[in-house]
């Protein structure tokens, strides 16, 4: 196999590791579980799960010997179908590792393997473990499709950290009911405070359906209409298990808005219009989930780490 084509192979097993972690974000169906669950927790289980399914005695999902055996890795967690699919899925990609002219399942079987190896095939294992690994595929697909399009999104107006005049703009779509826009709140907080003014971040809302999710948007909005939008969203994320319309008074108050313009603002047509705006421009865009980011109207399927933002960032900044 030509070296051009083990890199492209390689790149791909990448993009799916991303895309998989992405799929552990939030959606219409999983918002609550989502939001009930630590970022350090979703951070920790995107890589490996360790204790049993709901329901499940140590060791019952998978009773039966595995067909492959790969040292090292535990798939407790994953009954026989899924262990089968594991492997089917390892069997059809390229192992990562340096020079490797093996796919990733032969790599796994093993004892010495590349790290970018063990990240691949674990996240695999999890997301098939979460009932994700079919969905996965298939968005990995659409974002391969999708990744070099430039989208056009409004800025005029919306919420922005670091300078609207920077070359480089990051455009995110978040629902403040999510616990992984939690997450994703604070890696971008980080970003800014690396990157400063050489960046944009630009917060879109997309509620993916609860009352609360949509009640948060109109009043992160509403406070953005007094300059108080960022004060409001780290607020919110901050209180986000607690959050419910009887606090949002103390809220206000806390942050120093006029509590009787706030009111009109998060009952008002226009604030409503903005949210929907920002949903209709979201699902144009082909995003189904929460968080979704966005380099210069170009969809950003990296690791949600400021380092990899902060490179990607770079990156679209040394090609302008």
């Amino acid at each position: 196999m030509k070296r051009n084509e083990r890199f492209k192979r390689s790149a791909l097993v990448l993009a799916m590791v991303a895309m998989v972690v992405a799929l552990l974000g939030c959606d219409s169906g999983s918002e609550e579980a989502a939001q009930a669950e630590s970022p350090e927790a979703t951070a920790e289980g995107a890589a490996a799960d360790e204790a049993p399914a709901q329901g499940e005695a140590p060791g019952q999902g998978g009773s039966a010997a595995p067909a492959v055996e790969y040292p090292g890795v535990d798939l407790s967690k994953l009954g026989a179908a899924e262990r089968a699919r594991l492997t089917e899925m390892a069997e059809g990609e390229l192992c990562p590792c340096p020079d490797s002219t093996e796919s990733l399942n032969e790599c796994m079987q093993k004892e010495e393997r590349c790290e970018e190896a063990e990240t691949a095939f674990t996240t695999m294992a999890t997301a098939l473990a979460e009932g994700a690994g079919e969905e996965a595929q298939q968005r990995v697909a659409e974002q391969q499709n999708d990744e070099e399009r430039v989208h056009n999104f409004v800025l005029e107006g919306v919420p922005v950290k670091g300078s609207a005049e920077a070359d480089v703009k990051i455009v995110e779509f978040a629902d403040f009911q999510c616990g992984y826009c939690r997450m994703a709140a604070g890696v971008l907080s980080a970003v800014h405070e690396q990157l400063g003014d050489d960046v944009g971040i630009y917060f879109k809302q997309f509620p993916l359906g609860s009352p609360l999710s949509d009640l948060a948007a109109r009043a992160t909005n509403a406070a953005h209409k007094q300059d108080r939008f960022w004060q409001m969203h780290d607020l919110i994320f901050a209180n986000q298990q607690q959050f419910s319309p009887q606090r949002l008074e103390a809220y206000a108050r806390q942050l120093g808005l006029n509590y009787e313009r706030f009111q009109e603002d998060l009952k008002s047509q226009e604030i409503g219009a903005l949210v929907a705006r920002d949903r209709q421009e979201g699902m144009a865009a082909g995003v189904k989930g929460t968080p979704s980011l966005f380099i210069n109207g170009k969809r950003y399927t990296g690791q949600l780490t400021p380092e990899a933002i902060v490179a990607a960032v770079r990156a679209e900044a040394a090609a302008e």
